[in-house]
């Protein structure tokens, strides 16, 4: 098979493709074998029917299939021979070609692909990184949680509201004189900024600091996608009154409590917290870390996207902050102002994910970076467990075509962040700020700057 490759502009080629005659002809030969041994024919031992007979019989249904036998194995050898990558299928319209055997079979088709560019070094980095320190008060923070699990709820006479009390209120919700919704004694966690299933912002402000009697009032926008069907959209009055404070009571730490939890004194247990905190300090630490070694890589290196896959996600964003601005009944003039203003940022944004896909594929491609199953099945059931779900019911959901394949690729990815890592130096310092940071302050400064020669020339 020929292949003529051109390139049309970033991640995109025009394919020739020609088929020679010899190659059709084996496969209408080994076509026509197949069927020889398979099909019995009138007056004929099995295999022993005349190819004439055969053609007269088979051949529009054989053409069709040794065509698309052929483009199948053309596509394969191009993407193997030629380290073509395609980002899409190819849209390959082929209803007027016949498959004719003494004629080569030529086609041409244009196909969208993955980024070519240079792999940048990406060993022995280096990279600042904050120390990891462990503070008393946050081994103090630490033990107090887990005293938590042991407190008991007791309601507090003559209280004043507390961050973290649970609060017994009466709400209730209202159109005007109408009471659409309410509750009474319903449980509220002061500080959640949720009543009765509604995002109620100024009621925590309004009752923090006060005793039982404590009145508050909010407006109230009412989720779209709210249980209760009658109130979704809805903007209603939302009225609380204090009827009770609960605090949680901590338990001494004594020997009862520290043979419960298997220490032997209070220092192994403060020493325990403390190792726990510097564990979850040092995977934040190489999470940092890895993320600034990748936006490091991606600084040095061009990747050119395809326009169109850009625009599309560009699009599909547009759409959920259209239908997000909808919801909250914000004016459509105001609305696609909105989108127009964040459409500059969100694309770069789009961008940058994009580019930071490719070249950690790259790089998962340079190191043989495989997932196996088990790597799997642990993923699987570590978001089972963080969302509070069965396992079975999570992987029923893996089920579904290409999620599988987007877990294994972020995995694949993750691993690919992690040799970058293990590879780099890490110097414990005040880490630099990044560049986009920086960019992006100097864009701010710039704006100021120019509504302010604004304001003054229309003075």
């Amino acid at each position: 098979m020929d292949f003529n490759v051109e390139t049309l502009g970033p991640c995109r080629k025009k394919i020739a493709v020609t088929i020679p005659p010899e190659r059709i002809g084996e496969e209408f030969d080994k076509k026509y074998d197949e069927i020889n041994e398979a099909v019995a024919m009138p007056g004929f031992r099995p295999g022993r029917a005349p190819r004439k007979l055969l053609e007269k019989r088979f051949a529009g249904r054989l053409g069709d299939e040794i065509k698309d036998d052929l483009i199948k194995a053309a596509l394969e050898q191009l993407f193997e021979d030629k380290k073509v990558e395609p980002l899409a299928p190819p849209d390959i319209d082929l209803a007027d070609v016949e498959v004719e055997v003494d004629t080569p079979l030529t086609f041409e088709f244009e196909l969208v692909t993955k980024p070519e560019f240079e792999t940048p070094t990406y060993k022995d980095l280096e990279t600042t990184v904050p120390p990891v320190e462990v503070e008393d008060e946050e081994i103090d923070n630490a033990v107090d949680g887990l005293r938590r699990r042991d407190a008991t709820l007791e309601s507090v006479e003559k209280a004043k509201v507390e961050e973290g009390d649970v609060l017994v209120v009466d709400w209730k919700a209202m159109d005007g004189d109408s009471v659409e919704a309410r509750d009474d004694n319903a449980f509220y966690p002061a500080g959640r900024g949720v009543v009765g299933g509604f995002v109620a912002e100024g009621v925590d402000e309004a009752l923090m600091g006060k005793a039982v009697g404590a009145t508050a009032s909010a407006t109230v926008q009412v989720a779209a996608d709210d249980p209760r069907e009658e109130l979704r959209g809805r903007e209603l009055e939302l009225h609380v009154e204090l009827k009770e404070v609960k605090r949680y009571i901590l338990p001494p730490i004594d020997e009862k409590f520290l043979e419960k939890h298997d220490y032997d004194d209070e220092d192994e247990l403060r020493e325990e917290m403390q190792k726990r905190i510097s564990r979850a300090k040092a995977r934040e630490r190489d999470g940092l870390a890895e993320q600034q070694l990748v936006d490091q890589l991606l600084d040095s290196v061009e990747i050119s996207l395809p326009e169109d896959f850009v625009e599309r996600e560009l699009e599909h964003w547009a759409g959920r902050k259209r239908v997000e601005l909808q919801v909250a009944k914000t004016d459509e003039d105001e609305i696609e102002k909105q989108i127009d203003a964040a459409r500059e940022d969100t694309k770069a944004a789009i961008e940058r994910d994009m580019q930071r896909h490719f070249l950690l594929d790259r790089i998962a491609d340079e190191e043989e970076i495989e997932v196996t199953e088990a790597e799997m099945a642990q993923s699987i059931e570590e978001i089972a467990m963080v969302y509070g779900h069965p396992v079975e019911q999570v992987a029923a959901q893996f089920r579904e075509p290409g999620r599988l394949a987007e877990l294994r690729s972020e995995i694949r990815q993750r691993k690919a962040r992690q040799a970058i890592r293990a590879s780099a130096t890490l110097v414990e310092g005040e880490a630099k700020p990044k560049k986009a940071a920086k960019k992006k302050a100097k864009k701010k400064a710039a704006a100021k700057k120019k509504a302010a020669a604004k304001k003054k020339a229309a003075k």
